[in-house]
């Protein structure tokens, strides 16, 4: 069993459900969200009536970031696992995309991982089991296609970010890792792929559910894996 987790944006369709299934299971939980959300964590906190704590700050900024891990343990004494779900998608070729653009995935789907992790590790050091887990994309490790581009290499740098520091902390108490869906079925990518058949799209709880195995104290000898979730897309 988890005693302990951390869920970063906490109200995406992915981390509800594993914010679902932890609570379930005993679980006791602090998410971390961006300032301005107070009144969705005040919904989810009273949700599930004291098995979850919000702390908000700019999981991007390495000062912030060491606060609301500090808070964290406050709250919860100890981080046995930690659950990155902050992360954002747009469509662009390199030609057109806009440097802004370029700076927002990067900001999202990297910076917020190194600074939040960078955090974490001083905090999870010591003789319990203990895991971080990240959400990459399939296609990362495939034939990247037109339009895909600024997107997957925000990613992929999230994949070096993985894979080097599961290395760096080998011979320690922490594993790292990442899963890599194909799209996820939420009602935005529903919405902007209608000709594609949901049924073809990622779960959201069985991906919760294969996230938060892969974090449990007997998974200690996964470190470094980027582990696929195709679904029915090729």
């Amino acid at each position: 069993m988890i005693k302990t987790a951390t869920v970063a944006a906490p109200f995406s369709e992915v981390a509800t459900k594993l914010i679902e299934q932890l609570i379930s299971e005993g679980t006791k939980l602090v998410g971390f969200a961006r300032v301005g959300d107070e009144q969705r964590g005040a919904e989810l906190e009273a949700n599930y009536k004291g098995a979850i704590q919000i702390v908000y700050g700019d999981m991007a900024d390495p000062e912030s970031s060491n606060h609301m891990v500090a808070s964290a343990v406050e709250l919860l004494g100890s981080i046995e696992a930690h659950y990155h779900c902050a992360g954002v998608f747009s469509w662009n070729h390199w030609q057109h995309v806009e440097p802004t653009e370029v700076a927002r995935l990067f900001n999202a789907n990297f910076q917020t991982a190194w600074c939040m992790s960078k955090a974490l590790v001083p905090a999870m050091l010591g003789e319990s089991r203990s895991s971080m887990v990240f959400v990459s994309a399939r296609d990362t490790s495939r034939f990247v296609g037109a339009g895909f581009g600024p997107y997957m290499a925000s990613k992929m740098a999230l994949n070096g970010l993985v894979e080097s520091l599961a290395t760096e902390l080998i011979s320690t108490n922490i594993t790292v890792n990442a899963v890599q869906p194909t799209i996820i079925n939420t009602a935005v990518n529903r919405k902007a792929l209608p000709d594609i058949d949901p049924a073809n799209f990622v779960d959201p709880a069985q991906m919760a559910s294969i996230m938060i195995d892969i974090s449990k104290p007997t998974r200690y000898q996964l470190s470094g894996a980027l582990i696929p979730i195709n679904s029915g897309l090729i």
